[in-house]
């Protein structure tokens, strides 16, 4: 049986949480006008905006989790980014305008009815659903690490605050304390704008890129350099795309390495920082010869060489007379500290005798090449593999 994808595990949890909204918020409504509770009311008011807001998930989460395309080569991921940042605001919409309907219900808490006993069962039932889909939520929302789903969660639990101080102010309305259920709304509006507070922060360090904790570029790097063929790490940055993070790195390697090499222990790299750390969506690795140091930058002795073409044709040139084409299997550049490094194979199956010490001769008017070691084939095995 094949796994749902996120954007189908995100859907079915937000539209499930869509339905019970619709559900309670009618209800509350319903019953706030039977039981002469004007705050159950409004809490069914809070329900019925959290039914939009579940709407606004479900679209902005099958955007995130869309494949990349040619306008968006990242993915889609600070489109949940800036959904967080949106939820966040909304909370501080939802917390000012209970805070506000809160403080006129205070003011004129004399001309308030006495809502019914029948209200508490309401409001029970209300906590009761509320704190189930969180729970549900946040479980979904861990799995697949999503910040919208984990704020979308948090909602649901402002709302089970919000019908807790509806239960106490319909209790404390029958005790004769009428005000209760003023502070108690008062009390939930803070904690929604608290929360709001949070998501904004959070996203918005990841709209201007901000690294990851120093722990976690510990955990990285540890990694990173427990992969055999790794020498170093001359640099790490991070930043976070819908709560998924994207590595850069560059890696020192044994500078005589081949390309091949290299690029393999590039990919090693990333497939165990992947399946090590599952909130990393995308590493790239960059490779460094060792002998480049700490430093990022080229040795001065490399600044402004020739292209390979042009420094091949030199050294061709030089051996004019001394080898023809023919003769030549490879030449390899290794671009070091010091300069450059020449490793020449003949198609020979032996060297001649002074051929060496005549061709180091005709290269060393070349100020950048500091070294040359000659080799020749003893054999060379070309296997043909072909499917059974």
């Amino acid at each position: 049986m094949n796994k749902p994808s996120p954007a189908f595990e995100a859907t079915r949890v937000t539209l499930i949480g869509m339905c019970l909204d619709l559900i309670l918020g009618f209800g509350k409504i319903a019953g706030g006008m039977y039981t002469q509770s004007f705050a159950l009311i409004t809490d069914g008011i809070h329900s019925l905006t959290d039914a939009f807001t579940d709407v606004f998930v479900v679209i902005v989460t099958r955007t995130a989790y869309s494949d990349p395309d040619k306008e968006h080569q990242y993915g889609h991921g600070r489109f949940e980014t800036i959904g967080t940042i949106t939820m966040g605001i909304l909370f501080f919409i939802i917390a000012g305008i209970l805070l506000y309907d809160s403080i006129n219900r205070l003011r004129a808490s004399e001309s308030i009815p006495v809502p019914a006993l029948a209200g508490v069962v309401i409001a029970a039932i209300s906590i009761a659903s509320k704190e189930w889909i969180y729970q549900y939520t946040m479980r979904v929302a861990r799995r697949l690490n999503s910040n919208l789903l984990k704020a979308n969660a948090w909602h649901s639990r402002t709302d089970a605050f919000s019908s807790i101080a509806v239960l106490i102010g319909i209790v404390a309305a029958q005790l004769g304390y009428v005000w209760m259920d003023i502070v108690a709304a008062m009390f939930v509006a803070l904690i929604i704008a608290k929360i709001g507070w949070e998501l904004c922060a959070d996203s918005l360090k990841e709209l201007v890129d901000t690294a990851v904790p120093d722990h976690r570029r510990a955990q990285f790097e540890a990694c990173i350099l427990a992969v055999e063929g790794i020498q170093g790490i001359t640099n790490l940055r991070s930043r976070l795309s819908g709560g998924r993070i994207i590595l850069e790195i560059r890696l020192l390697v044994n500078p005589r390495i081949s390309v091949s090499e290299g690029h393999q222990l590039g990919e090693i790299v990333s497939r165990s920082l992947i399946s090590q750390f599952s909130d990393i969506s995308e590493v790239l690795a960059h490779i460094d010869p060792v002998t480049h140091g700490e430093e990022r930058s080229i040795p001065a002795s490399l600044v402004d060489l020739p292209a390979r073409a042009e420094i091949i044709d030199n050294i061709k040139h030089n051996w004019k007379g001394l080898l023809t084409e023919a003769d030549i299997g490879s030449i390899d550049l290794h671009f070091l500290g010091a300069g450059i490094e020449v490793d020449l194979i003949l198609n020979q199956d032996e060297i001649p005798p002074g051929l060496a010490q005549d061709l180091e001769t005709a290269i060393q008017t070349t100020d950048y090449i500091v070294c040359l070691r000659i080799f020749h084939k003893l054999y060379e095995s070309k296997i043909d593999c072909q499917d059974a």
